[in-house]
């Protein structure tokens, strides 16, 4: 009995350290995913950053097939400011004329600035990107993660996070309790039928 008493408190203690860890990995990235959103919503609507960076890294959701198959579409890429760019680097740059940033590969450097071109594209880019255009260097790729984060970032996206962080939560609070019940609860009908036979008893005596 003794050691079936230890076994379950033993459990009952790992189940809740571990709803514990899960409620603090949730709580941090709720509030990682809440602050960046707020982050880039300020600076790209009061301060006109269109792409903002956080120490020295931006991100984005690749939204065209034009570098297949070194990105794809749906991917997610980490772009990092460098001082200098060479051929064959991947850099994602603004291009004024269209409103758009786009990510393609040096294929040479001019003397007024650098020429690119999507890998999946059969001419280069119409346009000679400076420096001043470039928001940095495609040094990290995840495939497919691209389409995730951008529904993280929609207000559907936030309100669904905060859903499952929520249940998260929830679960890891009260699924100990629902697991490992106290004793007494298991035997509660036992105990009320114990209390009435006595009061029974003692009815029993005064009558008499």
């Amino acid at each position: 009995m003794a050691n079936k008493n230890d076994n379950h408190g033993s459990a009952r203690k790992a189940l809740k350290i571990t709803g514990i860890t899960f409620k603090v990995i949730v709580t941090v990235l709720a509030g990682l995913l809440l602050v960046y959103n707020i982050y880039v919503l300020i600076a790209r609507y009061a301060f006109g950053v269109g792409m903002p960076t956080v120490f020295g890294y931006a991100f984005a959701s690749v939204t065209s097939g034009s570098m297949s198959p070194e990105i794809e579409k749906g991917d997610f890429i980490v772009i990092k400011a460098q001082s200098d760019y060479t051929e064959r680097d991947i850099v994602t740059y603004y291009n004024a004329s269209v409103g758009e940033y786009i990510t393609h590969r040096i294929i040479y450097k001019a003397e007024s600035g650098y020429v690119t071109r999507g890998d999946a594209n059969n001419i280069q880019d119409n346009i000679t990107v400076t420096n001043d255009m470039i928001v940095g260097k495609v040094v990290a790729v995840a495939n497919g993660l691209g389409n995730l984060i951008s529904f993280l970032r929609s207000p559907a996206g936030l309100m669904t996070a905060l859903a499952v962080c929520v249940g998260v939560w929830a679960a890891a609070e009260y699924l100990p309790r629902l697991i490992f019940r106290p004793h007494g609860e298991d035997n509660g009908g036992a105990d009320g039928t114990s209390g009435s036979s006595g009061e029974g008893t003692g009815n029993g005596k005064k009558d008499g």
